[in-house]
This record gives structure tokens, C-alpha cells and sequence, in this order.
């Protein structure tokens, strides 16, 4: 019994055995667990890493999406298909000048080139055409059909520019102009007054130019009129089917000598801003506490 004891016998040799086997397993243990958890922190990080190109990758299709409906809605290209996409080939062969105005119907470039241009309502009230507007033999010139058969970037430009001039579009800037031309302000104020059988001793601006609502500015217009009331009516009146508007904000009314009415009035006449198309940029965050820390709610 006491050789079976002794440190060289079979009994320390099986506590050895034990003791290394415990101490594999532990290590299998310890390796496992290290892998477990390893492959748990992948497993997070690549899950948050596909739900963050996930988010990318759908702020990259709604941004996609609504250039497509841009395209479509102002009529610049052809060739979507039926769900209203365009391939890359369709977007490389795209150029406006080279389509039909009448090809997109129900886009704003149809609206405007065919709708708006040859609509009655607003012919009826345009100025006169101008002499370019017809040919030698006292024919208009349809500048639609131009614009629409050459395929030179210039032509197009003109033909563009003469069917502004020579169609029911022109009632368009004389009712809203695109920028703040004083002079012709006073000329439209002038034609009232020619119009209303009167004469004002001067005309100017009176004051500067003041903005409004987004895409839409102010020029002041300051009014006097001295003269009998049925002229004073006639000013109020013509000024009222003017096709530009004027709004008259404030207005004073009195009797002067000689049966004679006084009208003193301010208001504004509007103009449109330059509106270009603004491209909006959109940051996309991989959690709300991202979105925090950057200062967005």
C-alpha cells in the first residue's frame, strides 16, 4: 500500500491524468467562450453595420426615386419604363432640346409649350403680336413647329424666346415679370392712365424693393390722382382689370375745389425671384444617439 502511494506510483500518475485533462478542458472552455463571444460581437457589429446600409441604401432609392419623378413631372426625358424608372442607357441618350413638346403629355413642359401656349382665355387677353411674329405674307409663324423640328441648340433658344413672344404666353410676364424692372412698372401704370382718360403731372417709384413670400417680391407703387370722380373711377377701375396686379393697401379719398376728387393710395406690385432647382442633402445616422450627438433631434 505504501508503494501505491509514493510519488511514482499508479495513483499520483492517475491524479496527474485528471489533472491535465481538467486542465485541457478548462482551456477548451476558455477557448469556446472566447469564440462565443467574439462571434456575438461580430454577430452585433454586423448587424448594426447591415441596418446602417440598409438605412443608405433606401435614402439612396427615395432620392433616386424622386429625380425620376422630376424627369417626368417637367418632361425632360423619355424611355422610364412602366413603373416610371430610367436605366442608365435611357439617362445617357436624355436630351431635352431633341424631344417633341407634344410627346409628354401631362408634364409641365406640355402644359406650358401646348396648353398654356395656344390657349384661348389667355390670347384674349395679350398684347398685339409683334411684327416678327408673322411672316411676309401676314401669316403667323408657328414657332411651336420650329422649336420643334430643328435640332440646333440655338435655334431652339430662339424659336423658345420668339414663342414666348408670339403666343398666348406673353400675357404670362406682362401679369407677373421675373425680375423688379421699375420702368416697366411705370410704363403699365402710364397705360392705365392713357386708358382712363388721364394725365399724371409725374411718375416714379416710391420706395425700394421689398421681398415677400418665397419666390415672390414687392415693388411700392404710390398713387395720386386729382381729378373729377368720374376719372378718379375710371383709374380705380381700369387698375382693378389690370392684368398685373396691384394691390392697394391704403387709400385716402377727399373733395378738393372745383368738384374735383383726391385719391391718395399705396400699395405694391409683385414680381417673381429666380427659381432654380435646389438640391437637398440628407445625413443618414446609424442610431438615434448618433443623431443626438450631431445635434439633430
Amino acid at each position: 500500500m505504501a508503494e501505491e502511494n509514493n510519488e511514482g506510483g499508479p495513483a499520483f500518475a492517475k491524479r496527474l491524468k485528471i489533472s491535465k485533462t481538467q486542465q485541457e478542458t478548462l482551456i477548451i472552455v476558455l477557448i469556446a467562450a472566447v469564440v462565443l463571444g467574439v462571434s456575438g460581437v461580430l454577430a452585433i457589429f454586423f448587424g448594426k453595420y447591415i441596418g446602417f446600409n440598409s438605412k443608405v441604401i433606401e435614402a439612396k432609392d427615395t432620392a433616386i426615386s424622386d429625380y425620376e419623378k422630376t424627369i417626368t413631372n417637367i418632361g425632360l426625358c423619355k424611355g422610364a419604363d412602366k413603373e416610371g424608372h430610367f436605366s442608365d442607357e435611357a439617362l445617357a441618350k436624355c436630351n431635352p432640346n431633341a424631344l417633341d413638346s407634344t410627346s409628354m403629355p401631362g408634364s409641365l413642359r406640355y402644359n406650358v409649350m401646348v396648353n398654356m401656349a395656344k390657349n384661348a382665355d389667355l390670347e384674349s387677353v395679350a398684347r398685339d403680336s409683334q411684327s416678327d411674329c408673322y411672316d411676309a405674307d401676314g401669316k403667323k409663324i408657328d414657332f411651336q413647329k420650329k422649336f420643334d423640328e430643328t435640332d440646333n441648340d440655338e435655334e431652339k433658344a430662339r424659336d423658345l424666346s420668339m414663342l414666348k413672344m408670339c403666343s398666348a404666353l406673353r400675357v404670362i410676364p406682362d401679369a407677373l415679370p421675373a425680375q423688379a424692372n421699375e420702368e416697366a412698372l411705370m410704363s403699365s401704370l402710364n397705360e392705365i392712365f392713357n386708358r382712363s382718360n388721364w394725365v399724371p403731372e409725374s411718375l416714379s417709384p416710391s420706395g425700394n424693393v421689398v421681398s415677400g413670400t418665397e419666390g415672390l417680391s414687392t415693388i411700392p407703387v404710390s398713387l395720386s390722382v386729382e381729378a373729377g370722380s368720374d376719372v378718379t373711377m375710371n383709374v380705380l377701375t381700369n387698375i382693378e382689370r389690370s392684368i398685373r396686379t396691384f394691390d392697394l393697401q391704403a387709400a385716402t379719398i377727399s373733395w378738393s375745389s372745383q368738384d374735383k376728387l383726391t385719391l391718395q393710395s399705396q400699395g405694391v406690385a409683385y414680381y417673381t425671384n429666380n427659381g432654380d432647382i435646389v438640391e437637398n442633402n440628407k445625413t443618414v445616422y446609424a442610431s438615434n444617439s448618433a443623431r443626438k450627438k450631431a445635434g439633430n433631434k
